[in-house]
């Protein structure tokens, strides 16, 4: 026959999942759930239940006036705590009202195992109410033992001596039966610090047994387990039995807790206090903080950038070398030992006291040069970390905690990373700043739903020999309604930095499609239009689907499109890059490296670079005709590409001294202010008919 079991629980859904773990633990029971006190005393006498499972908080009805009406009208019955959470002290005083066990829902696998020794115990001890008065000390004993059978169970005599154990104590000391009986129980259960402390509690526990005090103690064992004990008084003792003593091995619980604390609390990579924690911690010290008109509480915010293309170059194990370098320069002039934090990924935060005036004036620029001395990562290999901070002051620019690292982090957004003055001080100001970089970011997403915002300029790309344009560069411009037109330069950093390259990209793409075939539609023979591809566009598990579709919506003749990727960003991972350059030549597209000799080249990935054409980047095109090393470069870069056998297009040619450099170190194709600035579709129509003038 089935066993009855009565199931006190307010919640179906934990209702099922008791239900549930029973089954899977091979026990079939008669189940009967109830979720008031009414319904439970009836269920009492109507039901007669075998064993009874309790969550500890019901809706007005707790677990523990339940155990008491248990021990009233059903004494004996087996009474299991199913709950979520129970502490040390009052895990305890379940076991010693009487209580048979508890198990956590957050570790229900264990239950079927609970009720079927609940049970057990039940029937062994229905057999020992048979017994005669004689067996009263053992029954009394077995009692004891069976109602704490999961916890760590030690008998003692009047003078503290070990009489018996349980398997428990044996796993939590990890000494056997024979070793530990007869061993003083401070001796062999605590550690030497503590040996004085136990022994006082095991004898007050002795001196008091026949008042059965209410005592619990922690207790730290000598293989450094964490156990919370009670003590509980033999009512017989003709054997010597005198005191049981009852332990719930907590340590795994803390550790736990412990942990979760920690990964709430700190970063796991560098072990310092994350934000929240960092916010926390600055608080209780700004409150602590004795006013002193003479020194300041400084929070500084610190951003290392470029560490992606660090990692594209030598690895992400630069990364980590290179942020554990930064942190150790910042741990010198942490205050406290919670000030120091890392509040982003590449970001850290830092508060310390300083004078006022010239000494806080000297000391941001000492520490940020610090920060950018070179760091190894590697056999003679060194980077030098670019860094740059906002620096906030309390109570100057704010009296609470929040407030004053926001305070750092807007001043943070709007410090150089390219100029001498690598920080800024936070002023009001900067929020306005702040706020106008979140219009622009909702008012780009809104212009990339519409259809008269964004619009693309081309640049016609120049053969020298016949001044023919062999190419056009598509460049976006905003025609924004509120403040005109804005360049790439004003909202492209803007874009990068909310995740909209990639849906900008996809729409210049469909753009100069459709234009080409608006010039198709024409009579009109276009050249090839360049479109720039951003890291993420290209890297992006959809491109070549995008690609695929725009071409085909637009009867657009994949030889007309170019595509045009980044050195850096063709260069974060090679392989992949080569994989997907290898799929859009497939294509019939043509491949072009945009910026080159501007980033981390790795030459015997770049001859693997199913590629057509190089550009080389106008920063060496610009002082050409007055620097040496940017002329060396040039002719390097050029004679290269023609080893490789590859077009090169110099950007930026401004002047005919420029172009005749270029060509008479080989280049070919040239596009700058020199032929045309970058014009709208419909001006483009003369120099696609006619020649620019051979210089």
């Amino acid at each position: 026959m089935p066993p009855k079991i009565l199931l006190l629980e307010d919640r179906p859904t934990d209702a099922e999942l008791v239900k549930v773990e029973l089954i899977w633990g091979g026990i079939t029971a008669d189940l009967q759930r109830v979720d008031s006190q009414e319904a439970y005393e009836a269920a009492l006498e109507t039901f007669s239940p075998d064993i009874i499972l309790s969550d500890f908080n019901v809706p007005g009805f707790s677990g523990l006036a339940a155990l008491e009406i248990r021990n009233q009208k059903a004494p004996g019955t087996p009474f299991i705590f199913v709950t979520g959470s129970l502490g040390e002290e009052l895990a305890v005083s379940t076991l010693r009202s009487g209580a048979t066990d508890f198990v956590l829902k957050d570790r229900m696998a264990r239950l079927p195992a609970a009720v079927t020794a609940a049970m057990e115990s039940f029937a062994r001890r229905g057999e020992r109410d048979r017994m005669n008065l004689e067996l009263l000390s053992e029954r009394n004993l077995m009692q004891a033992v069976l109602d704490a059978a999961q916890a760590m169970i030690i008998v003692l005599d009047d003078s503290g001596h070990i009489m018996h154990i349980n398997a428990a104590a044996e796993r939590i000391t990890h000494l056997p039966r024979a070793t530990l009986v007869g061993m003083k129980f401070w001796d062999a259960m605590s550690q030497s610090e503590q040996v004085d402390t136990i022994r006082h509690e095991i004898h007050a526990a002795l001196d008091l047994r026949h008042e059965t005090p209410q005592r619990s103690w922690p207790m730290i064992t000598p293989t450094e387990r964490k156990i919370i004990c009670s003590s509980s008084a033999l009512a017989h003792d003709h054997r010597g039995e005198r005191l049981v003593v009852c332990g719930i091995d907590i340590t795994e619980q803390e550790r736990a807790e412990q942990h979760a604390f920690f990964l709430g609390h700190f970063d796991p990579v560098t072990n310092l206090p994350n934000r929240m924690h960092f916010v926390q911690q600055l608080g209780e010290y700004c409150k602590q903080r004795a006013a002193d008109a003479t020194t300041v509480l400084v929070v500084m915010m610190i951003g290392v950038e470029r560490v992606q293309d660090i990692g594209d170059s030598y690895g992400d194990a630069a990364i980590n070398q290179v942020l554990t370098e930064v942190v150790q320069r910042l741990r010198v002039w942490q205050s406290h030992a919670d000030l120091l934090a890392r509040v982003a990924d590449n970001s850290f935060a830092l508060a310390f006291e300083v004078g006022r005036g010239p000494d806080l004036d000297m000391l941001a620029p000492h520490i940020l040069e610090q920060l950018r001395e070179q760091v190894s990562v590697g056999d003679s290999q060194w980077v030098l970390p670019v860094v740059h901070a906002g620096i906030s002051l309390y109570p100057d620019n704010a009296s609470e905690a929040g407030p004053l690292l926001k305070a750092a982090e807007s001043a943070l957004h709007c410090a150089p990373t390219d100029t001498d003055q690598i920080y800024a001080f936070y002023s009001p100001l900067l929020s306005d700043q702040i706020r106008e970089r979140l219009l622009l970011e909702s008012e780009l997403r809104e212009a990339l739903k519409t259809d008269d915002q964004l619009i693309l300029h081309y640049q016609p790309q120049v053969d020298i020999a016949t001044g023919r344009t062999v190419g056009l560069e598509a460049l976006v411009r905003w025609r924004h309604p509120r403040l005109d037109w804005l360049s790439p330069a004003r909202f492209i950093p803007q874009a990068e930095a909310c995740g909209l390259m990639v849906p900008l990209g996809r729409w210049v793409m469909r753009s100069a499609c459709r234009q080409l075939s608006l010039w198709k539609a024409q009579g009109l023979s276009a050249p090839t239009v360049s479109v720039n591809l951003s890291a993420g566009q290209f890297s992006g598990p959809s491109l070549i689907d995008d690609v695929d579709t725009t071409l085909r919506e637009f009867s657009v003749e994949p030889s007309l499109l170019e595509l045009e990727l980044t050195e850096s960003a063709s260069m974060r991972d090679p392989e992949l890059s080569i994989s997907i350059m290898e799929q859009l030549r497939g294509m019939g597209i043509k491949i072009a490296i945009d910026d080159f000799g501007t980033g981390y080249s790795n030459l015997s990935y770049l001859k693997r670079f199913p590629v057509d054409r190089l550009k080389l980047d106008q920063a060496f095109v610009r002082d050409i005709m007055t620097d040496a090393d940017d002329l060396a470069i040039s002719r390097a870069i050029v004679a290269m590409a023609l080893q490789l056998r590859l077009e090169v297009v110099a950007e930026g040619v401004e002047t005919r001294e420029q172009l005749r450099m270029l060509a008479n170190a080989g280049c070919r194709t040239v596009q700058g202010y020199l032929y045309s600035r970058p014009v709208a579709a419909e001006h483009c129509l003369p120099f696609m008919q006619t020649p620019f003038p051979i210089y």
